[in-house]
């Protein structure tokens, strides 16, 4: 999907200013991008730290939208081993009445040498686990897999925590809709002025938020927004420039 695309590595935004003529980003090194439209995909603990700072700010309806909403506790530990563990025709396994790990994915079948098992923990299960050293974390989760495989001798090459808070391009892992924001993903996902528009998992609707899933199409209705856009009749106005974070209007 990223054939021919000239995608910047690297290029963190520091601010991104917007209005008739279109936006103007600014990256932390000083290089400038300009464009008709821009898709903000930043991860929601992102825009609630507000690192990268709009010009003019964002509507008041999207900035409040953006504080309703909540980011999740998200923890997952991967452990490697060198060997398959699971049973044959078994790629996920869920421990009843476990503390604090419930759900084991696997790696099978997606040509990975060994095998990768990775546990989800959230909410209230993720802040016991960030509670302990990540060492002990991890120790902690793997004998819950030693129980309920019965396999007190298993040990993995190599083991991993990541906890998205940690992260400082996401800090977060995904939204939650705390109380009071059942309307605010759907807030989010509106353009503004035919300039910026939404993308990310915390701007799907609430059926399809926290996924990849919701993230991907979110993606593609963003894409269709502004194609709609473009098959519009031009708009006949005064075209303008930045001058020191503001719009000054020129002649035609």
């Amino acid at each position: 999907m990223a054939s021919g695309l000239d995608i910047r590595l690297g290029a963190v935004v520091e601010t991104l200013e917007w209005g008739l003529s279109g936006v103007r980003a600014t990256t932390t090194d000083g290089r400038v991008f300009l464009a008709d439209q821009a898709v903000i995909t930043l991860p929601l603990g992102i825009l609630k730290t507000q690192r990268v700072k709009f010009v003019p700010d964002l509507p008041l309806d999207k900035r409040n939208a953006i504080e309703q909403l909540g980011v999740a506790d998200a923890v997952k530990l991967f452990y490697q081993f060198d060997q398959p563990i699971f049973p044959e025709g078994i790629v996920e396994l869920y421990v009843p009445g476990s503390n604090p790990d419930e759900w084991w994915s696997s790696t099978r079948g997606h040509g990975v040498e060994g095998e990768i098992l990775t546990s989800l923990a959230t909410g209230d299960k993720a802040r016991e686990l960030l509670a302990l050293p990540g060492e002990q974390a991890l120790r902690t989760a793997l004998e819950t897999l030693r129980q309920a495989l019965g396999r007190p001798e298993l040990t993995p090459r190599k083991a991993r925590l990541a906890h998205w808070r940690d992260d400082p391009e996401a800090q977060g892992a995904y939204s939650k809709a705390c109380v009071g924001a059942s309307t605010a993903r759907s807030v989010l996902a509106r353009p503004v002025n035919h300039r910026l528009f939404f993308a990310g998992e915390h701007t799907a609707s609430n059926a399809w938020a926290a996924t990849v899933h919701g993230a991907y199409a979110s993606g593609r209705r963003a894409a269709r927004e502004i194609i709609a856009l473009r098959h519009q009749p031009p708009l006949h106005r005064p075209r303008h420039d930045y001058q020191g974070g503001r719009e000054v209007a020129q002649s035609p």
